[in-house]
């Protein structure tokens, strides 16, 4: 173990990591995926899309009732949002 190690605490000195949940993804930008390059550019011919934030593919009807219902689930976490700020503030 060198002098530093001992000064600062390192070496094999196991140091606990804070757990951080994650926000869930909005699966707000889905970018559709075609199996061949004829179908490419028509939306109508997409067989699966994907989010580009988290990755995760979709069916086109699940795409579909995640792009109608995107301004709902914003508009709710942003009220969260809001209310978990106010909630701080409250506070001393």
């Amino acid at each position: 173990m060198g002098l530093f190690d001992r000064l600062f605490g390192g070496g094999k000195a196991k140091q606990q990591a804070l757990a951080v949940e994650a926000p869930p993804c909005p699966h707000s930008v889905l970018v559709p995926r075609w199996d061949s390059v004829e179908d490419m550019g028509k939306a109508d011919k997409a067989t699966r899309y994907m989010c580009e934030a988290c990755h995760e593919m979709f069916t086109p009807q699940q795409a579909r009732e995640l792009q109608e219902s995107i301004a709902e689930r914003m508009q709710e976490s942003l009220e969260e949002i809001k209310s978990s700020d106010a909630g701080e503030q409250d506070q001393p």
